[in-house]
Order: C-alpha cells, then structure tokens, then sequence
C-alpha cells in the first residue's frame, strides 16, 4: 500500500463499496492515476510525484459483523486494527496479528500481508483472512477467498492495492484476554553484530513457547561535534547495541504490576513529547524513544506489549529514511543478515547517505509465504523477516545510488533464494 505525500492530491472518501466502484470508474475514465490509503495522509518527508487522486478508506471504518460460532469477524477495510481488536474485546476474543502501532487498518495490512513479532505463531495476516470483497482496476466488484476463487484471492493479498481495492474482509480471530493475559519478557543485550545474528538465529529457528519475540539492533554513525576552541570538528565513537526480547506468560506480583504501570506512563509521556520535537534539535528526545523500545519493560499485558513499538512509529521514525524488508529462509538467515548489514554499512562508510542503521528480526511461520516461495520454485522452509531502516542525510542518496542499493538487495535476494517484502516503508 502507497501512502500519498502530496498536499496537492486530491482526496476521496467513499463511505462504501459502491462509492470505491464510481471513484474507480471515473479515475478510469479520465486517465488518472490512483494511490490507496488505509486511513490519513502521511508526510514522511519522502514525496511522490504526478500524484493527482487518493483514495482514503479511513470512512469505510465499521465491523460489521463478530461470529461468535465460527470465531471470525467481518470487517470494512478502513476499520483500524486496534479499533476491531477493542470490539472483539468484549467476546473474549482478539486478532492475533495486529501489527505494531494502533493506526493500521484491515484493508493496508491485508494489502502488504501483515507482520507481526506474533509470527513466529500465527504467520502473516493474510493467513487470518478467511475471504474479501474488492473493487478491481475496471471498478467491477468481486469476491474471493481460501475457498473460492483462491487464485484470485492470492493475487490481491499482499499486492499493495495493484490488483484491486479491498472494501471489506472477513477474519479468524482467536480466544485470548489481551487486557488480563500478562507476559514477562526475557531479555538479552549485544553489543556486538555477530553475537546479536547468532543468537537471533536460535532463537527465530527455535523460538520455544514464547507468546511474542522481537530483536532490534543500532548502529550509528560517529557523532561529529565543534571544537570548543578553534576550527574543525571531534568526532567521536560509533554506538552499537542489540537486544532480542523473548515474551512468556506469567503472573505478575502487586509490585511488577506497579512497575508496570509506571513505565507505561513514562513510554507515553515520553512519546507525546517526542512527537512534539522538530528538527534536529529534537533528535535527542526521538532517539530517547526509540531507546525505550529497546528497554522492553519485564513485565506486562499482551495489549502493552503488542504496541510497544507505536513511540517509535509516531516519533523517533520520522523524517526521510531509506526502509527494506527479507523474508530470509533460516537456512541461509545469518548471510541474508550479514549481506544487508554489510551493503548499508558500506554505502555510510563510502558517502555518508545514512546516520542511523538500525535492524528489527523475527521468525515468521506462514502457509501463505511457503506457498508463495513454492509459485517461485524456492525452498517451502520457515522464514525469519529482517528489515533495515537507515536515516537519511539530507539530499544524500542520489538516484544512481538508490538503483545500486536496489540492485544488490535483489542480487541478495535471488542468490539466498529469499523473498523481498515490499511493504517495509
């Protein structure tokens, strides 16, 4: 799913499926380009140019039916993951992939399939999708799922609204109590690259009963700063940290749930005020939020611990950086690592083009990829999902720099026999 970033774009708001299939027939008609949205409008700093029609969803929002007996839920693209998640509630019962901050809607997660660090357990979303309605490029409107229609339904999943609108879906939920099912997070730190790949590697190939698992890693570039007397500059060391977060159920004490509820409130303060903190002078306060992603707290609800990542989402990200996703088989995991790490290290080293490099990793067990893998002619193993995102000095990668970029990640991609995953910006 493409995230619009011209002001000058002009918005449609279809409150329902027919209003998608007339705002398609008259994009059609006058030749012009249309760009899905989920839900708001975005500015990431990064443009796209000759953008003239969006299509938001954010008002096609409502659930429209929970299925107690089958254990499903239909939903309207537009409606936020959160939002459906809050309603299911109530049922006891909740979606088992949700993604990582609270503003994903049904129709964009379905859209570029949907990770999440449950899917290692559950898979992708698009595993849970049971079927969908969609509006497709000629404005007809057709359905499809895992029991009619499934080549079809295979080739609008995942597809970033190419081969067509999704208007409305219908889940698999599970029965879970995300409010009362507490977790308590075994953490390891690294401090250096190869220990951090190594035991992410174990731990994405055997990742046991753990309920959730993440790992993160940071490097930044040497910090230049002016000298205090005279001309030039000091530049000072590199810093490089990982953390892999493994989530097992527990039952909190009084005292670890005091602690929980305080660093809770710390980690949104602290988000409010990162959020609030422009240019530089607030790059600071957005790494700080970031850094308390890191720091996962020892003990807390499945809820907490699903959007512990939504500071990180709404402040220390933003700006322009350069974002890329590998489904790496784990057979050739720790390489597909490695290659990326390497390529985005170098390309610093050589020209500057990125200050921060950090990697988020886990493992990722689904039909729907070793299908995928099977069209391709790869390997049908499990998967663990590495994405990089590297932040951008200003106007420091050239188009000739990003094709070299693009083009060695496809290399990689072809030589390890693993699948790229093109929604990772």
């Amino acid at each position: 799913m493409s995230t619009p970033q011209s002001v000058a774009a002009e918005e449609h708001l279809p409150r329902d499926t027919a209003d998608v299939v007339r705002t398609v027939r008259d994009s059609r008609e006058r030749a012009e380009p249309l760009t899905i949205c989920g839900g708001e409008l975005v500015d990431d700093g990064i443009s796209v140019p000759d953008q003239r029609a969006v299509v938001s969803m954010r008002r096609m929002n409502s659930v429209l039916d929970i299925n107690l007996g089958r254990g499903t839920v239909r939903v309207q693209a537009g409606a936020r993951l959160s939002e459906i998640d809050r309603r299911l509630g109530a049922h006891g019962l909740g979606l088992p992939i949700v993604g990582d901050h609270r503003d994903i809607t049904a129709g964009g997660f379905a859209s570029v399939g949907g990770v999440s660090t449950a899917s290692h357990k559950y898979g992708m979303f698009i595993d849970r999708i049971v079927d969908l309605e969609y509006v497709d490029p000629d404005g007809r409107i057709g359905t499809c799922g895992r029991d009619h229609h499934t080549e079809r339904f295979h080739r609008i999943l995942g597809a970033g609204g190419r081969a067509g609108i999704i208007t409305a879906l219908t889940l698999d939920t599970v029965e879970v109590d995300k409010d009362h099912s507490w977790l308590s997070t075994n953490a390891h730190r690294f401090l250096d690259f190869d220990s951090f790949v190594e035991y992410a590697h174990r731990q994405v190939t055997r990742p046991g009963e753990a309920v959730l698992q993440v790992g993160r890693w940071v490097d930044t570039a040497p910090l230049k700063v002016s000298r205090p007397v005279g001309t030039g500059h000091v530049q000072l060391g590199t810093v490089r940290f990982g953390q892999w977060s493994s989530l097992y159920p527990t039952a909190p004490t009084r005292s670890l749930r005091a602690r929980r509820e305080v660093g809770s409130r710390a980690r949104k303060s602290l988000g409010v005020i990162a959020s609030a903190a422009g240019g530089r002078a607030g790059m600071p306060v957005r790494n700080a939020a970031a850094g308390a992603v890191m720091l996962t707290p020892k003990v807390l609800t499945l809820r907490d611990a699903e959007y512990l990542a939504d500071t990180v989402i709404s402040s220390s990200e933003r700006g322009p950086a350069y974002r890329v996703g590998v489904f790496a088989p784990l057979s050739s995991y720790t390489s597909v690592f490695y290659r990326l790490h390497d390529l985005f290290a170098g390309h610093r080293e050589r020209t500057g083009c990125f200050t921060v490099i950090s990697a988020m990793t886990y493992g990722v067990r689904s039909k729907f990829l070793r299908d995928e893998s099977a069209t391709r002619g790869l390997s049908t193993e499990d998967h663990g999902l590495i994405t990089f995102t590297c932040r951008l000095r200003p106007s420091a990668l050239p188009s000739e720099q990003l094709r070299d970029i693009m083009t060695t990640i496809d290399e990689i991609c072809r030589s390890e026999h693993a699948l790229r995953y093109e929604s990772a910006d």
